[in-house]
């Protein structure tokens, strides 16, 4: 992944360009400092870059030190609600973010990835977001669908965390589909599963298809 910075927006993009047609690149991760939002006007190179180069975004979050992400500073130094609050709180942000500012439209064939920040949340936010997108559009872009077609319509996708676990990832695919969640390992944090995190998600009771789809094929398509 190539990572893009909104401190050198320049320099993120001639990397995206030097690096873009490789065969290990597949997608750019982008990141903003503290009180930098991900859909700041300044990082819409970076945007139009990853798209020309077919590469995927991909939104990861920081907690326990610098850069860190929203949220990550007022947590009063507890780590417990660090680690548990923030890295969701940052991918609610930021996937919101880009939907609401227009991006996936501007780019219709631009893939987003929300990565590590749990996925139980989706359903409840997708419905949220799309609540206030209607009843608050003066805030956001002149979207041409509603936030869950952008979540659902096979562009965005988001790794799940193995703790979350079996009932809530099916009941959360029931909700959205088969197509946007997908397996990661959390290695090498301290609180991953790793190396049982796959044996885990194997015996997972759920349709063979689907768990294809979970631990391969979204992967795959992003």
């Amino acid at each position: 992944v190539i990572l893009a910075s909104s401190r050198d927006v320049a320099g993120s993009v001639e990397e995206i360009k030097r690096w873009g047609k490789t065969k290990w690149a597949w997608g750019v991760m982008a990141y903003g400092p503290y009180g930098v939002p991900i859909d700041h006007p300044d990082l819409e190179p970076i945007w139009a870059e990853a798209a020309a180069h077919d590469l995927a975004v991909v939104l990861h979050t920081f907690t326990v030190m610098p850069p860190y992400a929203p949220g990550g500073l007022d947590t009063w130094e507890n780590l417990f609600l660090q680690r548990s609050a923030a890295h969701p709180w940052c991918g609610m942000r930021n996937m919101a973010s880009l939907i609401g500012s227009g991006v996936m439209d501007r780019y219709p064939r631009l893939r987003i990835g929300t990565l590590d920040a749990g996925h139980g949340w989706l359903p409840f936010w997708m419905k949220r977001i799309g609540e206030h997108a209607g009843t608050m559009r003066a805030a956001i872009a002149a979207l041409k669908g509603k936030p869950s077609e952008y979540v659902t319509g096979g562009r965005y996708f988001q790794s799940i965390e193995i703790p979350e676990g079996e009932k809530l990832t099916s009941a959360v695919i029931d909700l959205i589909g088969e197509h946007v969640l997908m397996y990661a390992s959390d290695y090498p944090h301290g609180e991953s599963h790793f190396p049982e995190s796959v044996g885990l998600v194997l015996d997972w009771k759920m349709p063979e298809a689907r768990k294809r789809m979970l631990l391969w094929d979204n992967a795959v398509k992003l």
